[in-house]
C-alpha cells in the first residue's frame, strides 16, 4: 500500500523522466493516467481503463510513436509516449477522447511539446474539465473533497463496467 508521499515522489520521478525523454527525442510527450481517487490507484479498474485508452491512442498514432512505456507506480498505471507530431495536433485528438469517449472522463491525457511545455484545454479556448458527478469544475470538487472516495470510485467502476458490457457483453 502506498502513501500520499509515495504518490508525490513518483510524480516527481515521472516528470524528470518525461524531461529526459523530451531532451532525447525532441518531440511531443503524451502521458495517460487514470483519475482514480485515493492512494490505491493500482487496481483492476485503473489497469483496464489504462490499457483501453493506450490501445486507442497507439492505434491513432501508430506511425508516429518513437517510444512507449507502460508502467505502474504509486501513481497507478501510466503510459508515456514520445510522438513525432505537433503537441497541438496530439492534444486536439486527446481532447476528443477525454470529452467524448465513455472512459474519457476517467483519464487525464497530458500532452507536452518538444520543450516540455504542457498543452492545456485553455490553449484551445476550452474551459476546465467538469466533475463527472456534479458537473462543477473538477478541480474545485477535488480540492474541497465535495464527493466521497466511494462516490468517485463507483462512478469510475460503473463507467468501466458499462464499457466492458457494451463491447464484450456480460
Amino acid at each position: 500500500m502506498y502513501t500520499a508521499e509515495d504518490i508525490l515522489m513518483e510524480r516527481e520521478r515521472r516528470v524528470e523522466f518525461q524531461e529526459k525523454l523530451s531532451e532525447k527525442y525532441k518531440m511531443s510527450i503524451l502521458v495517460i493516467r487514470v483519475n482514480y481517487p485515493g492512494i490505491n490507484k493500482d487496481n483492476d479498474i485503473s489497469q483496464g481503463i489504462t490499457v483501453i485508452i493506450e490501445q486507442i491512442l497507439s492505434e491513432l498514432f501508430s506511425y508516429s510513436i518513437n517510444y512507449k512505456i507502460m508502467t505502474t507506480t504509486a501513481e497507478g498505471p501510466i503510459v508515456i509516449m514520445a510522438i513525432d507530431k505537433t503537441a497541438r495536433d496530439i492534444k486536439s485528438i486527446t481532447l476528443d477522447i477525454e470529452d467524448k469517449h465513455i472512459l474519457g472522463r476517467c483519464v487525464d491525457i497530458d500532452v507536452y511539446d518538444e520543450n516540455g511545455r504542457g498543452i492545456s484545454r485553455e490553449d484551445f479556448g476550452l474551459g476546465m474539465r467538469k466533475c463527472f458527478i456534479c458537473d462543477d469544475i473538477a478541480h474545485i470538487c477535488v480540492r474541497s473533497k465535495k464527493h466521497s472516495l466511494d462516490e468517485v470510485e463507483e462512478f469510475i467502476k460503473n463507467r468501466y463496467l458499462k464499457y466492458m458490457e457494451k463491447f464484450y457483453g456480460k
